[in-house]
């Protein structure tokens, strides 16, 4: 249960930086 929370937070956090990314780029 603990690997597959971390494992949704991992995409949760790569979702939101690649966003940021995106939002930086214009």
């Amino acid at each position: 249960e603990a690997a597959e929370l971390g494992k949704g937070s991992f995409k949760y956090a790569w979702v939101l930086d690649k966003l940021k990314a995106e939002r930086e780029r214009g």
